[in-house]
């Protein structure tokens, strides 16, 4: 294919054809390990045709009818009606009211009713208490009970114990149970032994075993043979045939061949 800046992802045999700013994401099993200017995801089959600038998005036979000038997301058949400036969204029937500022996501029916600076959002009769800085996420009856700044999250019965300053995700069952810069995420049993400087998420039996510096993950028996100088993952088997200086993902058995620069995914 090609190679990608920052955020290469590859879930489920779909590939982004460019390059991102910055974003990476975590996404059945797809761990970013970097906080994301712009987010750009990939989420269920969704593949980006071009980059973030156009965000001119392919999933699952559906296509935006304009292109996006920041994060816009096609999730599941839905299709966004228009730019991300006016951030006019239509997903499983239910549109947001208005435009998004930063980084507004749509995901499994999450529907947000105004713009960022507010976030209020319904979620599966869920909503948020106050509003996000940043970067917030409903997911799966994920319920933020305040604003981004302190961060405190509701999801599936498990909350943060502080606040993210950048991009902060929770996932199926993944809970911070402190800030960002600190980033010990709690997940299904599996904690982080120390900090993270960047973004680190724990997915799917994901397990940062130390900081993302070393990155020197465990994950489901399989262990890398290197320290990362930034997020590395091993993630179901995959094991990385060099070590990276940023960013790269091994996905359901799926090695990158080179280093994050190069990015020549498989």
């Amino acid at each position: 294919m090609q190679s990608f800046s920052n955020a290469e992802f590859l879930q489920h045999g779909v590939s982004p054809t460019r390059s991102f700013s910055n974003t990476e994401f975590l996404q059945h099993g797809v761990s970013p390990t970097r906080n994301f200017s712009s987010t750009e995801f990939l989420q269920h089959g969704v593949s980006p045709a071009l980059s973030l600038s156009s965000a001119e998005f392919l999933q699952h036979g559906v296509s935006p009818t304009r292109s996006f000038s920041n994060t816009e997301f096609l999730h599941r058949g839905v299709p966004s009606a228009r730019s991300f400036s006016s951030a006019e969204f239509l997903q499983n029937e239910v549109p947001p009211t208005r435009s998004f500022s930063s980084t507004e996501f749509l995901q499994h029916g999450v529907s947000p009713a105004r713009s960022f600076s507010s976030t209020e959002f319904p979620q599966h009769g869920v909503s948020k208490a106050g509003s996000f800085s940043s970067a917030d996420i409903l997911q799966h009856g994920v319920s933020p009970a305040r604003s981004f700044s302190s961060a405190e999250f509701l999801q599936h019965g498990v909350s943060p114990a502080q606040s993210f300053c950048n991009a902060e995700f929770l996932q199926r069952g993944v809970s911070p149970t402190r800030s960002f810069y600190n980033a010990e995420f709690l997940q299904r049993g599996v904690s982080a032994r120390r900090n993270f400087s960047s973004t680190e998420f724990l997915q799917h039996g994901v397990s940062p075993a130390r900081s993302s510096s070393s990155a020197e993950f465990l994950q489901r028996g399989v262990s890398s043979t290197q320290s990362f100088s930034n997020a590395d993952f091993l993630q179901r088997g995959g094991s990385p045939t060099r070590s990276f200086s940023r960013t790269e993902f091994l996905q359901r058995g799926v090695p990158p061949r080179r280093s994050f620069f190069n990015t020549e995914f498989l």
